[in-house]
């Protein structure tokens, strides 16, 4: 999981290992489509073997814009939501598709990436924001080209550990095969020291409970962490991609996907009221006017509405989704609580409260299938 993910450091005996792959090597940089890719030296007996590995060439890119992996459908994906619980405290991702890309140069070839922004809260307060390089290769399989990552704490940027770019690095990492079986071990992340997942997959063609009802077609698989020897369960659905992650009491489930559970008809109005208080509650932010408490109140008038209305006024599956039944309430408990403390509490404080504003707009947004949340 990411925020698990904010990266164990395996110390001086790491960089050692690391420099045996990069000294007196060449690099796959080099050497081009078909190559091997220099692997970093380890010894762990937890790690799969080389033969069970289906990442270890540098592949074509043709088109690598254009991801058609429906296990990693990032190029379609405007926003993903997922809710969980991380030290017991609530954990909510937001990730959204950036309207750019931007190129890296690996495996002889210059290769066109997505970028997408990942951003992390614990317990209602901003943890990590990253922004993440995919290309999808002619086979079919994802491929992560790195990621510029900012961890923060109390609302101010603590550490970019963690941050990468193939090549520059270590190698690219690939983050879905094309045509997944059971028994295929991929690395996500491959740059021991930095950043290194394994995963083993486990299962094929399983059926996962997803927002609305079943989904078909499922891969579960067994995400395994050099540092520490834990692992963690990893699912992924078509038309979601990452689906569920679980490990040492911590889950982060996947609770909203635009276009893919995007509801059909025009949004019912009390949820474009939610959005407009919500932007009049930021625009207080940047003032000197601490007032927000009417669009507070316009915005908990909305949603008891809303929630009165059912779902009057639109077609398709109920929504929102029971996994964000709570969601909605909570974040306007908490952000009355935070209007009503708002002269007593720092700046960052009420911006923070602010956040979890963002949270509702996303799922608002959802109901138009071409926009993309926030």
């Amino acid at each position: 999981m990411r925020k698990l993910r904010s990266l164990v450091l395996i110390g001086l005996a790491s960089a050692l290992v690391l420099s045996g792959c990069s000294s007196g090597e060449r690099s796959a940089a080099d050497e081009g489509t078909g190559a091997p890719i220099p692997q970093p030296r380890l010894s762990n007996p937890a790690l799969a073997p080389d033969s069970r590995r289906v990442d270890m060439v540098v592949p074509t890119f043709s088109n690598p814009t254009r991801v058609t992996n429906p296990l990693f459908p990032v190029s379609s994906q405007g926003s993903v939501l997922m809710l969980g619980e991380v030290d017991g405290k609530p954990f909510r991702t937001e990730v959204t598709l950036l309207p750019y890309t931007r190129i890296v140069d690996w495996g002889g070839q210059r290769i066109e990436t997505l970028v997408s922004q990942y951003v992390a809260y614990l317990d209602g307060r901003i943890q990590e924001v990253a922004y993440d390089l995919y290309a999808q290769a002619d086979d079919g399989g994802v491929w992560y080209f790195g990621e510029d990552v900012s961890d923060f704490v109390d609302g101010v940027i603590t550490t970019k550990q963690g941050t990468w770019t193939a090549a520059k690095d270590g190698p690219a990492a690939m983050i879905m095969p094309g045509r997944p079986k059971v028994g295929n071990v991929y690395r996500a992340e491959n740059m021991p020291g930095i950043a290194f997942e394994e995963v083993s997959v486990k299962a094929v063609g399983v059926t996962l409970d997803g927002p609305f009802g079943p989904v078909a077609g499922g891969v579960v698989g067994e995400e395994f962490h050099y540092s520490g020897g834990g692992t963690e369960l990893k699912q992924f659905a078509p038309g979601y991609g990452e689906f569920l992650t679980a490990g040492g009491g911590d889950v982060e489930a996947l609770a909203l996907a635009v276009p893919t559970d995007a509801a059909s008809g025009p949004a019912p109005p009390e949820l474009g009221v939610l959005a407009g208080a919500a932007d009049d509650i930021y625009a207080a932010t940047g003032s000197k006017r601490w007032d927000a408490s009417a669009a507070v109140q316009t915005m908990r008038a909305a949603w008891a509405r809303y929630e009165q209305a059912g779902s009057r006024g639109w077609s398709g599956p109920r929504w929102p989704p029971r996994s964000l039944d709570s969601t909605p309430r909570h974040a306007l408990t908490t952000l009355r609580r935070r209007e009503r403390r708002r002269s007593r509490s720092p700046n960052r404080r009420w911006i923070c409260s602010c956040a979890i504003v963002r949270c509702l707009r996303s799922i608002w947004r959802a109901f138009d299938s071409g926009s993309r949340a926030c």
